[in-house]
């Protein structure tokens, strides 16, 4: 039994819900495999249909910037979890260190490491699946808070 205290919701389900209802989240093939208090890991599998360069097999860029801005986003939902605040990408800056190798997954993992008032803050890193070591990208991101007002909130406004 829960109370209503209690949230029905891990930061692991909200974020796995979050990425089945993104469109571009679900073309990617995100699977979000971590979700601590500030801090997201997750999976991007190989697929051809995201190759940037049909000679080699690399990954397009710009489907690894959406990847990571994906779960930069997230580094955020779990950091004001159980809170739920709407968070459009400020500002973004990935430094690509090298290519991944063809037919390799990749891992993202994002760290929401502070929150101001208004925006949040975050960092940001790829690499081949197995070897975190050697990152494919790393990076960092600013995200607006835009706070969703309670009922309550809502009520005494209208008043």
């Amino acid at each position: 039994m829960t109370s209503e205290s209690t949230p029905k919701y891990t930061p692991l389900d909200i974020c796995r819900r979050f990425v089945t209802s993104v469109r571009h989240s679900a073309e990617l093939g995100i699977e979000v495999t971590d979700a601590s208090e500030q801090r997201v890991r997750a999976l991007m599998p190989w697929q051809e249909k995201l190759v940037g360069n049909p000679d080699t097999g690399v990954l397009h860029g710009g489907a690894v910037f959406a990847f990571l801005d994906q779960v930069g986003g997230l580094a955020v939902v779990t950091r004001i979890y159980p809170e739920f605040e709407i968070t459009p990408t400020i500002d973004f800056r990935l430094d690509h260190l090298r290519a991944p190798g063809k037919g390799k997954n990749l891992i993202g993992i994002a760290e929401c490491y502070r929150l101001s008032e208004h925006v949040a803050f975050v960092r940001l890193s790829a690499f081949e699946e197995g070897q975190e070591d050697e990152p494919v990208t790393t990076g960092l991101a600013t995200y607006m808070r835009m706070k969703i007002p309670s009922e309550n909130q809502f009520r005494k406004s209208k008043a």
